[in-house]
């Protein structure tokens, strides 16, 4: 039913090549998911013979990292024997404490058939993990993260003009890298602020032509880890990851963390007991702008996050793309109509106004 966008996708957004190699990876958490996976599977044959596929079972939070026969498909066992003698392979799983120089050595000496490609589509978010990391900037391979995809995406966020898309996400990017600290507020009663000195943002084109590009699909955003003991002020969340809440509830930031929630709805329970699980999962992680056209939907983050115009400020872990906090969580709350002001030693910048980029 999806071929001509899925060919689309591994040719446009890929650049997928006949003598390449191929993973596709999903869990088993929704059923349309795993269904996809074979027509994923069945067009990549189509271009090249070298596909592998893998269906793990569901992890149930983001940032977790994948399990291990999903580094054993993609590393071989040799390399992933030689993490368990060493007992580094738990600590990684677990994001324990670890020498990542240590692990990536032994993947090095000992990886066998590393794929140039990764597609996954799991539902639970494989971007911020180790396991992506490693692949993208150690490997080299190109790598496409879409959590909580849905096939109507296809006709939405993903069939927008790619390269207006990439220019303006790396222009958004560009100025977030610039700037030393950034300012929100929202509608609803967003008003915080946090440092974003010496960070380096990233641009999420949808573009992955060249090793070690990777983002999510439908892409569409710049995006930067904060100072993550700089956040102060009131985050309002009115949509979860995967729906519009009862009430909105507020999360009240210190020194970085969320110190407080605010608010009657059951989504503030999730997020207690991740905290009592994690209390590093309370930091902020990652700001970021939406500048994707086609991306409309509110109650999906994947495709909320992307919406041009439109801000998200994650949780959690952040080590992947720049930051400092490792824990198995990172989810992302979207801001509408946002208003952003950043700024550096003698000058300040208006990025948005009710929601318009005024790059």
């Amino acid at each position: 039913m999806y071929e001509d966008h899925i060919y689309r996708l591994y040719r446009v957004n890929m650049d997928l090549r006949e003598w390449e190699s191929i993973l596709l990876l999903t869990d088993d958490e929704k059923d349309y998911l795993v269904e996809l996976l074979y027509e994923f599977l069945d067009v990549a044959k189509r271009i090249t013979p070298k596909v592998r596929y893998l269906v793990y079972p569901s992890l149930k939070v983001h940032g977790t990292e994948p399990p291990e026969e999903v580094w054993r498909i993609t590393f071989g066992d040799s390399a992933i024997n030689m993490l368990k003698e060493a007992n580094l392979l738990e600590k990684v799983l677990n994001k324990e404490p670890y020498s990542e120089h240590e692990v990536i050595s032994i993947l090095k000496n000992y990886a066998n058939d590393v794929p140039h490609v990764v597609v996954a589509f799991p539902y639970y978010s494989t971007t911020h993990t180790f396991y992506r990391k490693v692949l993208t900037d150690s490997f080299r391979v190109r790598y496409a993260s879409m959590p909580l995809f849905e096939p109507s995406m296809f006709e939405g966020p993903m069939n927008v003009n790619w390269e207006a898309v990439s220019r303006l996400s790396t222009d958004v990017a560009d100025i977030l890298t610039e700037a030393e600290w950034a300012v929100v507020r929202g509608a609803e009663g967003t008003n915080v602020e946090f440092s974003l000195n010496g960070r380096r943002a990233i641009a999420d084109t949808g573009i992955f032509h060249k090793g070690g590009d990777f983002g999510n699909l439908p892409a569409g955003e710049g995006f930067v880890a904060p100072i993550e003991t700089s956040a102060y002020g009131r985050l309002v969340i009115t949509y979860g990851p995967n729906r519009k809440l009862e009430r909105p509830i507020s999360l009240k930031f210190k020194d970085g963390a969320v110190e407080e929630i605010e608010g009657f709805e059951p989504y503030r329970h999730t997020l207690e007991d991740i905290f009592k699980k994690y209390d590093q999962a309370r930091f902020i992680a990652e700001f970021g702008i939406g500048t994707n056209p086609g991306a409309k939907r509110a109650d999906n983050v994947l495709e909320a996050e992307k919406i041009l115009g439109t801000i998200h400020i994650a949780i959690g872990d952040n080590h992947t793309f720049g930051g400092k906090n490792k824990v198995p969580f990172h989810t992302d709350y979207v801001v509408f109509q946002p208003e952003v002001i950043v700024g550096g030693k003698g000058w300040q910048k208006r990025l948005l106004e009710k929601g318009k980029i005024c790059t």
